[in-house]
Formats: structure tokens, sequence, C-alpha cells
């Protein structure tokens, strides 16, 4: 993937856009620990369609980390400021993971911007027993890098099916959360330790659909269902056969059900 960059907040970020500039625009946001990259299986039914916007947060893939504590609102605005450096007045966002909490913040503080809405394996509060245990997985990656954590985090992010039958992918992946850096990873795990975003969710009115994995454990269905209970404007689909990262594992379901959604929404 062809990346480019730009001086975003104070920091050089990484973006690729692709597909006919006359047609509305969708922006993408990945998983702690990945990149744009991740997006791979999505980019080309998309840019058929669209006009798509890859991007990588602080201290991932080719975007600098300005320090090693991050907020989501501050994610949010390097959204922001990346689509009027781009003179993009309006899209719609698909977040993965802690790319879906942005898309929560992105809503709340640029309403005005947004089209609409898709949060992927999400969650909209951190709980503390799961403050702790991020904070254990700092604490981890900064002591020893991150060749410790990879299988915990495959076997997280993967039904054991998957990882059994698609080993090239599983190195795909390793190399993806290896290419991180520790304090990229830092900020944006501290920006996820914060999350709170669940009663101002009702705020959200612009269409929305939610796509949790059904053997996410990190994210279950349920936690998707609270999210869809406080914006009123949405709506559900459960990605059969997929644990984390659904749109690799589960892709041509998960792209069906995207484009399905995205077809259906104002520009």
């Amino acid at each position: 993937m062809t990346r480019t960059s730009a001086t975003i907040n104070g920091y050089e970020l990484a973006y690729s856009i692709r597909g006919d500039e006359h047609r509305p625009v969708i922006v993408l946001s990945h998983a702690l620990a990945t990149s744009m990259e991740v997006w791979a299986y999505q980019l080309p039914l998309l840019a058929q369609r669209f006009r798509v916007l890859v991007y990588d947060l602080r201290g991932h893939g080719g975007s600098a980390a300005p320090g090693n504590s991050f907020t989501l609102q501050e994610l949010a605005s390097d959204v922001a400021a990346l689509l009027d450096h781009l003179q993009i007045p309006r899209a719609a966002f698909v977040g993965l993971s802690i790319g879906g909490m942005v898309g929560q913040l992105f809503a709340l503080q640029y309403p005005d911007r947004l089209t609409g809405l898709v949060l992927c394996s999400t969650g909209s509060r951190t709980e503390p027993q799961a403050k702790a245990t991020i904070e254990d997985r700092i604490k981890a990656v900064r002591a020893e890098g991150f060749k410790g954590q990879l299988q915990s985090t495959l076997s997280r992010w993967f039904s054991a099916k998957f990882i059994e039958e698609a080993p090239a992918t599983m190195a795909w992946i390793s190399n993806l959360i290896l290419a991180t850096s520790v304090d990229g990873y830092t900020g944006c795990a501290r920006a996820v330790q914060d999350l709170d975003a669940t009663d101002a969710l009702s705020e959200v009115r612009v269409k929305t659909l939610i796509i949790p994995g059904e053997h996410d454990l990190g994210f279950p269905e349920k936690v998707s269902r609270a999210i869809q209970q406080k914006i009123a404007n949405s709506e559900l689909i459960l990605l059969k056969g997929a644990a984390h990262l659904g749109n690799v594992e589960q892709a041509h379901r998960f792209n069906e059900i995207l484009l399905n959604f995205l077809g259906r929404i104002p520009n």
C-alpha cells in the first residue's frame, strides 16, 4: 500500500487514499498494534464505490508517536485534522477495536463531519478489571517488546481453528504487531484505559452499524448490544464465525455486511 504523510497536530501521520475523488469518502481506522494494512481485504471492494481513506494511528505503521500517553479525544482530533488537510468536509467512519472507540469520540466531537458510523469489535467503556489487564500488557511490552505477547494476542484475535488453518495470515498479522512502536502501543492503550463513552452515546444521531464478532471474548455481543441501546439510529449484525479481527477472519462476510450498510447511508 502506498503511504504518504502529513504533519497533523504536530506529528507525522501516515495515510493512504484511493478511489474517485468525486465519490463519498469512507475513513477506516484500524485496531491496536496493527496498521492501515489490516484493511487489505476491504480496500479493493470499497475503492470501486467510494473514496477510501486509511491511516495509521499514532506510533503505528508509518505514523510517529508524539509521546506515550494519548487520549481518544486526541486520536479523534487527528482524524478531523487529516480530513481538513485533505479538504474533505464529511465522511463515513469505520472503526475496528480502538478504531471503533475513536469513531465514537469522533461522532460526539464532530457530528457535522460524519455521514455514517460503523463500530466493529469494540466497546464503549473500559471496566476496572480490563484497565488492569491493559496495564499488565503495557508493562510486558515495555519490558520485553512484542514477541512475548504474540501468541496470546493472536489467540484473542482469532479462533483456534482459523489460527491452525491460516499460518500465512498469522505471519502477516504478527509482522504488523511487531512493527508497532512501543510508545505508540503504550499511548493508544492508555487511551483505551480511559474509555467511558456509553452514557454520551445517546447524543449520536448518525446512522450506525455495529458488527461484533461471534467469538470475540474481549468484546462479546452484549457489549455491542449496550452500544446499540444507546444509539437510536443503529443496527447490529453479529459476524458469525469470527473472533476479534472479523474483517480478516471472515473477510467476505464482513465485506458484504459493510458494503450493504454503506450503500444505504446518505452522503
